[in-house]
Formats: structure tokens, C-alpha cells, sequence
């Protein structure tokens, strides 16, 4: 999958992987990241980051829920520096939120992801990644998720 150097534009490699327990509680004193991680011990956690570095660069928390065919993205953030619009790198939360679309397909939810948005994020998801807006929950799926994918994940 590609990220972008926000300074060069330039295309970097990144990976997602399964966060460990041991890297959860270390998380619980970086300040990279505003949220306690260590509270989603029991969801399944995943940590982007360069190809060729270990440092994450962003996190998600998944809870699959199987009875409803739907992924819900419990939690999501970008670390410090690549947040807003002075940020290092780009595309970390569509690279997460595309993982998890490629998650739910592989489920076979036909790509059914829901989050619950704080308030100001709502126009956000909907224009950034084509999420829509169900009571006070935001899902996106089917052709919205496959462009997703191809979009950010391209690679795999």
C-alpha cells in the first residue's frame, strides 16, 4: 500500500499488521497517541507503519461482528505528527479504513464497515471515503468499499 510523503509527495511502501499485547501496553505511555490502546486489549488491534521502519504510524481497533455481517471500527488514530495539516505522512486513516474494508469482503460481509463518528468527523468520513450516515452510525460497503481499496490498498 502507498502512503505519501507530505512534504515530497513522494510514494512510500506501508504495512499493517496484528499489534501484540506487549506492544499495547508500551503504547500506554507513548505520546504519539492521544488514546489509552491498552483499553482495546480485547478488540483485534492493527499498527501501520513504513515498509522498511517500525515506527507506527497509526492505529485501528476492530470489532468483527459476525451475527450482524459487519466490521465496526471501534477506534482509529493517526499518531501526533501526522495529524492535520502539518503532518508527516498521508493517506494512514484510508490506508486503515481500506485494510478493514478488504477485511470484511474476505468475511464475506460484501465489505460492511460501520463506525460511530464524533460529531465534527461526520461530512469528513462521508467526503473522504464515501461513508453514509445510518441513525448516529456511519457505514460504508459493496462498490463504495472495492474503490476504496483499490484506491489506497492498490498492492494488497
Amino acid at each position: 500500500m502507498d502512503l505519501i510523503n507530505a512534504e515530497t509527495e513522494e510514494k512510500i511502501k506501508g504495512i499493517i499488521e496484528r499489534v501484540s499485547l506487549i506492544e499495547l501496553r508500551k503504547l500506554k505511555q507513548d505520546s504519539r497517541f492521544i488514546f489509552d490502546w491498552y483499553q482495546e486489549k480485547n478488540h483485534e488491534v492493527y499498527k501501520i507503519h513504513l515498509l522498511d521502519q517500525e515506527e507506527i504510524l497509526g492505529l485501528i481497533s476492530l470489532i468483527d461482528i459476525p451475527e450482524e455481517f459487519r466490521i465496526h471500527i471501534n477506534l482509529i488514530e493517526s499518531s501526533e505528527k501526522n495529524k492535520g495539516k502539518g503532518k508527516k505522512i498521508k493517506n494512514i486513516p484510508g490506508c486503515l479504513i481500506s485494510f478493514t474494508c478488504k477485511k470484511a469482503f474476505l468475511n464475506g460481509y460484501d465489505g460492511f464497515v460501520f463506525l460511530v463518528p464524533k460529531t465534527q468527523l461526520i461530512s469528513y468520513y462521508q467526503i473522504q471515503y464515501g461513508f453514509i450516515q445510518i441513525g448516529n452510525q456511519m457505514a460504508v460497503f459493496g462498490e463504495t468499499s472495492k474503490l476504496l481499496i483499490s484506491k489506497y490498498l492498490k498492492d494488497g
